[in-house]
């Protein structure tokens, strides 16, 4: 049988007042399916009619044929072929062409002459290891003999005379016990003559499972919509785009949802009359979350009832929580005589009040001819052969893709590990990106290890869902010069779901729930696919590691640890992993690292859900909700363990940090890209040991480092933190936010590795920000910091801030992933300031700004200043043997500062600068000591 699907577009329909309508006459043709249940059929020399049965729901459909003597009639479903009688001597043939709408199917026509003959309509078959049915016509006009490979077994079949005759004849091929494949022929020859035609039967060997056809397996029946109204929509975004085949278009409620009535919102969908459905499938948007459905109440008017009248009940509700996944909802019971469903959107995702949007709503009818798996199996995922299944049970078994299964369980021979499944429930990571104020973690802590091909027909098969939503994800990362990151949604009922994959990928369950906590596994077989297989450090051993990496069968492939969720391309980590357990432990280290920092530990607040991690190809790395990225061409250093935690380890802490910034009020206009890296200066210095970037990075100017750059461009030009220099250097900015790290947590010890609770300044800081309000405008977030970081530390830092440049005033537009402004005025400051005083915390007794990865041991024991010797070279300067210095400040005839650093990338006893500004009478040079203390420098 040969089938194919196509999708048409509707026609575009006429809004009218508030309500979107689209109307049966408005539309052209939809889906059409075409099967043609015979591709091949043979004749005799006599007039003949054969009935061919057509399955379309085209309105229309029409035959052809390429010869006279072959001609056709349409009736209903049926094609009839009539062949005129023949006296010719050698076997004539035409070709009829099936056409509905855009398909078309051919059926080959074959009629013999005189001449002996045999025609066999199917000559070549391939069957799986666990045997099948076989069947095949042989038309002749000759008696014939048939001969069976001994694995071929006759089935009951009828019989007739031996003149020539069309007969069906149908066969067993049995269970192949074997690895290897096995071949053979099937002979059909004239007896006492010469004449022969072969039958070739190829069954695959036991070997690897592989799925079996799923020829006889029906779909299920869609119930096609006939039109639908809205309460709300956007133009060009009415409710017909919802029902019209095509993922891209989608249904959106207007985008003006100020109004004080704007929820809720009603859409109906009506159909022909007297139509029965089980089930529907609500498929969001392809892309962004606005309008994805939350509270609905869905509705079902029909003439199900004692009056046989038309009426509207409420049959549910349901809160699909915003999710952007596929998702299938059986109705409490089958629904009969159904003219219409109407779904009553209470909430949606979104700004302000949120928004409804639908990509596709899809009703459809359960058919009545499914296998059903306690035949052989204990329930119904098919994921174990029920108590004493005999072989003769499985061969009996009318489906071979079930039989197939049966059949390598019972040889203990079925690949259980990664097809066959406890999932657990996860929260919806955007739950805690609102308590967080972060970004969401991960929407992949499900991986199934399965990898199917675009267009492949699969098997899910669920068992008890508990009431609960769950849905598949296949995922394509391989889009050259591109991101695959997302994937096409399939939603999933307890049963059998036969789905046909929209592309290619590896497969990912979606099972969300805020019940997660107590909410049960879902036990899922996935039948179909090639196991990819992935690496899971609460699963597997190091040792499991080369085997895993070795049988995978995809491009890509997931190792899981317990924080983080890496997916790169398998052959990235059979180059430069050797140790995935290794890898993925470092990367749970940068993860976990962060999460201690964010004060997620200290306050029982730990992510749920992982940090995910994958491969891209066209941008350098980047972060975003639900996941970060990263390269092809970084992972030869971030699949490497040893590179990734010394010279490579801060593009991922960067990048994790961006998910981790606390918004707004440690993430405000102008620091998208700098208090991220809060986070990969403490992974870099703190967990991995490696050397500070802000200490070691060589400016090349002169000034060293960025230390000493941002304490020139800021502190001495008395700039303000938001906009100095000429390119307000993200790095710099940094300086003053890990200075606080560095003093309050490496120097006092208020740092998580310190702290028994994995408490300390900066996990205060986090949570306090977690616990307040937002402030509206960067001004304030950025002055309300300085008064959060006061009350923290228990000490007065307004000379600090104020040296740092936050509390200056400030009216800038900043481009910052988007254009705002920062403005900072002085009403604002002198309430900061006030703010702060009224703390009654002491200032802190060192020259706070001046600490650096350096000198953090200076600012613990605070001791005073050795001089040594001094040279200066036009306005470079060079300090040998001093000793305990934390800064040189140079300063003009009027004592402003003209220029700071501290001279040495790595400690050294001599310290070098150039100042960019010359050197003039009156200039003097100060050597500062980790208590403010100054010592002259003389050359």
């Amino acid at each position: 049988m040969k089938k194919h699907l196509i999708s048409m577009i509707f026609a575009a329909i006429v809004p009218l007042l508030l309500y979107a309508c689209s109307a049966e006459e408005e539309k052209t043709v939809t889906s059409t399916t075409l099967e043609v249940a015979q591709s091949a059929i043979d004749f005799k020399s006599d007039a003949g009619t054969r009935d061919i049965a057509i399955v379309t729901d085209a309105d229309n459909w029409t035959a052809r044929s390429d010869k006279d003597w072959c001609s056709v009639a349409v009736n209903g479903s049926t094609l009839t072929v009539n062949v005129s009688g023949y006296d010719g001597k050698e076997t004539r043939e035409a070709v009829i062409r099936v056409t509905a709408d855009a398909l078309t199917e051919t059926v080959n026509v074959r009629q013999l002459g005189s001449d002996p003959a045999i025609l066999i309509s199917q000559q070549t078959f391939t069957v799986e290891a666990s045997g099948s049915d076989i069947a095949f016509d042989v038309t002749t006009n000759v008696p014939v003999t048939i001969t069976l490979p001994e694995w071929v077994k006759e089935k009951p079949a009828d019989t007739r005379a031996s003149e020539m005759v069309t007969t069906t004849h149908r066969y067993i091929v049995l269970a192949n016990p074997e690895d290897g494949e096995r071949t053979g022929n099937i002979t059909v020859k004239e007896v006492g003559g010469e004449l022969e035609a072969l039958v070739s039967v190829t069954q695959k060997g036991l070997g690897e499972y592989e799925s079996g056809d799923m020829e006889g397996i029906k779909d299920d029946i869609k119930v096609p919509v006939e039109s639908g109204e809205a309460s709300s929509f956007q133009g060009g975004s009415n409710i017909d785009k919802s029902f019209d085949g095509d993922m891209s278009t989608i249904y959106h409620s207007n985008w003006n949802n100020a109004g004080e009535h704007y929820f809720p919102i009603t859409l109906t969908y009506n159909f022909p009359a007297g139509s029965d459905m089980d089930y529907f499938i609500y498929y969001p948007r392809t892309s962004g979350p606005n309008g994805n459905f939350k509270e609905v109440e869905i509705r079902v008017k029909s003439n199900a009832n004692t009056r046989g009248a038309d009426e509207w009940n409420t049959v549910m509700t349901k809160n699909f929580g915003g999710t952007n996944a596929a998702v299938r909802i059986n109705f409490p019971k089958a629904q009969i005589g159904v003219t219409s469903v109407q779904f009553i959107v209470k909430s949606g995702s979104g700004d302000g009040q949120g928004f409804a949007a639908c990509a596709e709503m899809e009703f459809y009818k359960k058919n009545p001819g499914a296998f059903d798996p306690l035949t052989l199996f204990t329930d119904v995922t098919c994921s174990e052969l029920k108590p004493g299944l005999t072989d003769e049970e499985i061969e009996n078994c009318p489906y071979s893709f079930y039989k197939n299964i049966a059949y390598y369980m019972k040889q203990g021979k079925y690949p259980t590990e990664f097809r066959i499944q406890d999932y657990k429930a996860w929260p919806n990571p955007d739950d805690q990106s609102k308590t967080h104020k972060t970004s969401p973690y991960s929407l992949r802590d499900n991986p199934t290890g399965i990898s199917v091909k675009d267009g492949e027909q699969l098997m899910v098969l669920v068992g008890d869902t508990h009431g609960q939503i769950i849905s598949a994800v296949i995922q394509n990362l391989d889009v050259p010069g591109g991101d695959g990151f997302g994937g096409t949604f399939y939603p999933l009922s307890e049963g059998a779901n036969k789905i046909t994959a929209r592309n290619k990928g590896l497969m990912y369950i979606l099972y969300h729930t805020p019940d997660y906590e107590t909410a049960q596994p879902v036990k899922i077989h996935i039948a179909s696919g090639q196991v990819n297989g992935y690496f899971d450090v609460a699963k597997h051993q190091a040792s499991d590691w080369n085997k895993l990496l070795s049988n995978a069968v995809d491009k890509y492939f997931d190792v899981v640890g317990h924080y983080a969720h890496l997916t790169f391309p398998t052959e990235r980590f059979r180059a430069h992993t050797p140790d995935g357990k290794a890898l993925i432990d470092a990367y749970d280290q940068i993860v976990n690292s962060e999460m201690e920092l964010m004060g997620l530990y200290k306050y029982n607040k730990l992510f749920k859900n992982r940090m995910y991690l994958h491969v891209m190809y066209t941008s350098y790395m980047y972060a975003t909700s639900y996941h970060t990225a990263y390269n092809d061409g970084t992972l030869a250093e971030l699949c490497n363990v040893d590179k990734l935690k010394t010279s490579s380890c801060w593009g991922p802490a960067h990048e994790i940090g961006h998910c981790n910034q606390t918004r707004p009020g440690l993430k405000w206009l102008g620091t998208t890209e700098v208090t991220n890296n809060i986070m990969s200066e403490y992974i870099q210095t703190t967990i991995f040991g490696q050397p500070s970037r802000l200490q070691t990075e060589n400016m090349g100017d002169g000034s060293r480092n960025r230390y000493s750059k941002a304490w020139t461009q800021i502190i001495a030009a008395g700039a303000p933190h938001g906009n100095f220099g000429s390119d307000s250097d993200v790095f710099c900015k940094l300086v003053p936010f890990w200075q606080l790290e560095l003093y309050f947590g490496k120097v006092l010890g208020q740092t998580p590795l310190q702290q028994a609770d994995k408490g300390g300044f900066y996990p205060d800081v986090y949570e306090y920000i977690r616990t307040h309000d937002n402030l509206k405008t960067a001004g304030e977030q950025q002055t309300e910091f300085v008064y959060i970081c006061s009350l923290i530390a228990k000490a007065n830092l307004l000379d600090f801030f104020t040296k740092w440049g936050f509390l200056t005033p400030i009216d800038v537009t900043l481009d910052d992933y988007g254009v705002g402004k920062l403005t900072v005025t002085q009403s604002r400051i002198d309430e900061i300031k006030k703010r702060v005083e009224a703390l009654g915390y002491p200032k802190p007794d060192v020259a706070l700004e001046y600490i650096t990865d350096n000198s953090v041991e200076l600012y613990k024991t605070k001791p005073g200043i050795i001089s040594g010797t001094a040279t200066r070279s036009g306005s470079t300067f060079t300090m040998t043997n001093w000793k305990n210095v934390v800064a040189y400040e140079v300063v003009d005839e009027t004592g402003k500062k003209v220029c700071i650093s501290d001279g040495v990338l790595a400690p050294s006893n001599t310290a070098t600068f150039t100042m960019k500004t010359a050197w003039k009478d009156g200039f003097k040079v100060y050597a500062v000591s980790a208590t403010g203390d100054k010592t002259v420098v003389t050359f």
